[in-house]
């Protein structure tokens, strides 16, 4: 075994390699573009290279930062995926197990059992009785493959599997011993087992059987549970869309107890379990394989024999899967990348850095663009540059693109992915959960005191005394309900289980699913009420489980059993153990008329309904889809499931309940991306029409809050980094700070403030220094920068209406597209209007204290 660094797993991901190859390509052209400058523009590289070689500095670092931040997002989509599924294998496994130790203390307690066990003279026909009481049990529970009953002697006094071939035998062995000798109510292993056929290994839950009314101890009950096809529904349901993955169940040894691969991973090998949170690679039959063990996070303190859940992932095979977003409209994912900052830190970090690097591209193209007005020779060298200069800003303007939209899918496609896949948990562990509320509610209906009491014509004190013993046992094993009643033909509750429900006793119930049971000879048959609202749960929604009680001698039903399960806190729970995200989530059950039937948002209310599109609740049964929604003013990974049953639950027992299960992951507010100004739109010298007829001026353009302004050429000497300003104190709101430029500071000044007379909020990514007159300079705000573009005079058309815009140009066929001229006269009178000198005069003297 050995451990991975992040980099090494590049070899294995062939989208990141191709995302490296070209960017390294792209340094390459850097080198080109710079050899070029240099041999072609020897003058003018000397301000051009210093800026070019430091954008190639920043490139490469991002290269490099963005690469890792791939192979760390495929990494966490893997293990996500492997990791949970595994988790699931394991949890699914111990919640089952769970339910049987409250079965075993329950048939361990069953009278008619207990009466064969100490009959001395028990006959053929006692055999029959008991065979056939044991195969009603099982009839019930698919889960079971045998169930043996044993005396002190260890000799076998019944069982039902015919073809195990042990009754009269006398089986004894140290973990039989053990429970018979033991102190704890039930003893559990998984072993080889002379209690079953051929000896082979069995999963086994035994206890103790005592005389009616003592403690005297007069024998065994051992109950099978059929381990393999447990093991079979629970990995072929995980590995279904997952052939790659190698799911097992290992002991505390390491031995392999269940494998979702058989051939390749056999039961009985031992194998290397791998600590948490590190990129373990393990050797297995010649190839390299991912290896990840997790422990169970138990159930209600039950954490079984000490398994634990490992899986193995080809290597090579790890990262092939793409990751589309097809499905994804194309509208949200571009909102959703302008709020990258809320949903993936790295992604957002490297977004920001592109920018950068853009906005730098952008200037030493737009400054490019203004070199060299007088001297001949530089003018030569400009037509020279002109080319470098174009294929420089088209290197920058779809720099990364593919790297970052790679990055970008694969955040999302994981958030997709996961709440998809716990959707699909959730409702699995609900069917499960309730399958064994159904199968409950039959086997207690069997009990013969419960059968016996209800048959008389009059119920004696001690008799519904003997009814609440019996129900409140059975609840103490069976934590899930918060109450459990009986009663008789006509309806009414006769005893109850919980002592704080004493006033149900005697009330008439009327309810059809009550009228259904007393209606009902089948012991085959459950029922169960709608998720309404009860008084028997205080007036909240929930399900209740019923049974028929049946008179054997008869088979007439003399009432019935009803079981309150426990659904605001068990369905809570179930959902609140999903929530393993890092991310600001929530999950919800509701049924197909989108009516919410548990939530872990405290703002759905249970028995409302979910104000969601109707698609998401006519998925068909077993199927799980995900999909990005905005609700409540936020983009949500939304993962829905609809229930399929499990074992004959739902499938073959008539009962239809569809359930869906959403579960929610916040990506993003959506408010924050509604209120994000929309793209400045950018105008190129090719979207001008120009005409040899006509006079001709050029214009540096540049955004300031969404729209595309102009100067004339001349004005403009130099564009900079918009950090280069300093914010300064008690200043004119017309003046944001001061920047240093040839060694001297100018005052940075917002121009839409000085003519509009506010502040206007707006991102400044760059500062342009202007030239106003021999004496006066300074340097604006501006939000991007444009061109240089050649503009016929005849098309600027002239504007009265505002005092600062000189003119504007309008694009033919595309009047939204504007550029507006701003008279540098007027800006220069504005200042002087606006005494920023008195301004300045205050501020530099703290400029040079801080230098």
């Amino acid at each position: 075994m050995m451990t991975y660094k992040q980099s090494d797993f590049l070899t294995y991901m062939s989208d990141v390699q191709e995302c490296n190859e070209s960017i390294s390509k792209m340094d390459e052209q850097w080198n080109e573009i710079k050899l070029l400058t240099e041999i072609n523009c020897p003058r003018q590289s000397l301000q051009v290279l210093p800026n070019m070689i430091k954008i190639q500095k920043s490139v490469v670092a991002l290269k490099q930062e963005l690469i890792e931040a791939l192979i760390l997002e495929k990494l966490k989509k893997m293990e996500q995926k492997i990791v949970s599924k595994t988790q699931v294998a394991i949890d699914i496994l111990i919640r089952n197990l769970f339910e049987r130790t409250a079965d075993i203390g329950f048939l361990a307690t069953d009278s008619e059992i207990c009466r064969f066990v100490e009959n001395e003279e028990r006959s053929e026909s006692d055999l029959r009785t008991i065979l056939s009481r044991m195969h009603e049990y099982v009839a019930k529970y698919s889960v079971y493959e045998d169930i043996i009953v044993l005396d002190t002697q260890y000799q076998v006094l019944a069982n039902l599997d015919e073809k195990n071939k042990i009754l009269g035998k006398k089986i004894k062995d140290q973990n039989l011993i053990r429970s018979m000798n033991g102190e704890q109510s039930y003893l559990e292993y998984y072993e080889q087992s002379k209690l079953q056929y051929g000896n082979k290994k069995s999963h086994v839950f035994s206890s103790r059987i005592y005389s009616e009314g003592s403690s005297r101890v007069i024998g065994l009950i051992c109950l099978c549970f059929r381990f393999e096809d447990e093991m079979s529904q629970i990995l072929e349901k995980l590995t279904d869309d997952d052939e790659a993955a190698i799911i097992t169940i290992i002991d505390d040894k390491n031995n392999v107890i269940a494998s979702s691969n058989k051939n390749h991973v056999p039961i009985g090998i031992a194998i290397e379990a791998v600590e948490s949170g590190q990129n373990q690679i393990v050797y297995y039959c010649g190839s390299r394989y991912i290896a990840k063990t997790v422990m169970t996070k138990g159930y209600q303190n039950y954490f079984g024999l000490g398994w634990r859940g490992h899986v193995m992932l080809p290597l090579k095979l790890a990262f092939g899967e793409n990751t589309n977003l097809a499905n994804l409209d194309s509208t949200i994912a571009v909102e959703l990348m302008q709020q990258a900052d809320s949903f993936s830190q790295e992604l957002n970090e490297i977004v920001n850095e592109i920018q950068t690097i853009n906005h730098a591209l952008k200037r030493i193209v737009y400054n490019g663009q203004i070199m060299g007005k007088a001297d001949s020779r530089v003018d030569v060298e400009h037509a020279r540059l002109t080319p470098i200069l174009r294929a420089l800003g088209r290197m920058g303007t779809n720099i990364f693109q593919s790297s970052v939209a790679n990055l970008f899918q694969t955040v999302i496609a994981t958030s997709l992915d996961n709440t998809s896949f716990l959707a699909a948990l959730n409702v699995e562990i609900m069917d499960r959960n309730l399958y064994e509320r159904a199968n409950d509610c039959r086997w207690w209906a069997l009990d013969s005191t419960i059968r016996g009491i209800l048959s008389k014509t009059e119920l004696s004190v001690d008799d519904q005394q003997r009814l609440t013993d019996i129900l409140s046992g059975i609840n103490a094993l069976y934590t899930v309900y918060s109450n459990l009643f009986v009663f008789d033909k006509t309806g009414v509750i006769i005893a109850v289980s919980n002592p704080e429900r004493l006033e149900d006793i005697g009330k008439q119930l009327s309810q059809p699913y009550i009228t259904d049971i007393l209606a009902n000879t089948s012991r085959e048959k459950y029922f169960v009420s709608p998720f309404e609202k009860t008084e028997l749960y205080d007036n909240q929604q929930t399900y209740i489980y019923g049974a028929s009680i049946i008179d054997i001698n008869n088979n007439q039903t003399v009432g019935g059993i009803g079981i309150v399960f426990d659904s605001a806190a068990q369905f809570e729970t179930m959902l609140k153990e999903s929530l393993n995200t890092e991310r600001e989530a929530f999950a919800v059950f509701t049924d197909r008329k989108k009516r919410v039937i548990a939530s872990t948002n405290e703002a759905i209310t249970v028995g409302k309904a979910l104000n969601l599109s109707d698609k998401l609740f006519a998925i068909a049964n077993g199927k799980a889809q995900s999909e990005v929604l905005v609700y409540k003013n936020s983009y949500y990974s939304v993962g829905y499931a609809c229930s399929s049953g499990y074992r004959e639950y739902k499938r073959t027992d008539g009962y239809d309940n569809a359930v869906i299960a959403l579960m929610f992951e916040k990506i993003a507010d959506y408010q924050e991306v509604r209120s994000k100004k929309k793209e400045t739109y950018e105008i190129e010298q090719s979207d001008i029409s120009l005409s040899m007829k006509y006079d001709q001026k050029k214009l540096a353009t540049f955004a300031i809050n969404g729209q595309i302004y102009g100067l004339e050429q001349s004005y403009v000497i130099e564009a900079l980094e918009g950090n280069k300003m300093i914010s300064v104190p008690e200043t004119s709101p017309i003046i944001r700070g001061v920047t240093e430029f040839n060694n001297q500071y100018y005052a940075v000044v917002d121009i839409l403030a000085l003519f509009d007379d506010h502040r206007v909020n707006q991102v400044v990514s760059n500062l342009l220094m202007l030239q106003l007159s021999e004496e006066e300079m300074i340097a604006i705000q501006v939000e991007s920068l444009g061109s240089i573009l050649e503009i016929n005079l005849k098309d600027i058309q002239p504007v009265e209406i505002s005092a600062a815009i000189s003119g504007i140009i309008c694009l033919t066929g595309d009047s939204n597209r504007t550029i507006l001229e701003i008279d540098p006269q007027v800006l220069l009178e504005k200042l002087f209007e606006q005494h920023l000198e008195d301004d300045l005069a205050v501020v530099l003297p703290l400029i040079e204290r801080i230098e």
